[in-house]
């Protein structure tokens, strides 16, 4: 069976998040969660708003949704916002180590000229870049097997 080139991307993005988890690495897919992290800190300005007496760092640090941001301060949440609305597309995954860092998943490890500014724009962040190669066959071969029997 021949494979399309959504097909072979979403073989390469599981086998990325296969490592990141081998790895031990928070991460999280932007290509689906991307408004997840937009949406925290829209949540965390609104409580901030609402009980002005904590500061905004300690609504980041504390947020329910800080497994998604990854962020410890507020600037930082906000940074990364920013830098996302400006860059986020040309990324597939936010991976976290020991530092932050941005992932492109790819079939061959080319990037077009939009990533490589956007590759620039992550370094001048001081996000770590990773890219993600993953050589995935044109063609697999497969076996459709029937089961005997039934009601």
């Amino acid at each position: 069976m021949k494979l399309e080139k959504q097909d072979m991307d979403k073989i390469v993005a599981v086998a990325a998040a296969r490592y990141f988890t081998q790895q031990g690495w928070k991460w999280i897919d932007l290509n689906s969660n991307m408004s997840a992290i937009f949406d925290a800190l829209d949540d965390i300005n609104d409580q901030y708003a609402a009980y002005e007496y904590m500061s905004r760092d300690w609504y980041v640090s504390n947020s329910a949704n800080k497994h998604i941001h990854m962020c410890e301060k507020w600037d930082e949440l906000k940074g990364l916002v920013d830098f996302l609305k400006a860059y986020g597309p040309h990324f597939d995954f936010l991976v976290m180590d020991k530092r932050k860092s941005v992932c492109i998943a790819s079939l061959d490890g080319n990037v077009t000229e939009e990533q490589k500014k956007a590759i620039s724009a992550a370094r001048h962040e001081r996000y770590n870049v990773f890219i993600f190669r993953v050589d995935v066959p044109d063609e697999i071969d497969f076996e459709l097997m029937q089961v005997g029997g039934g009601c």
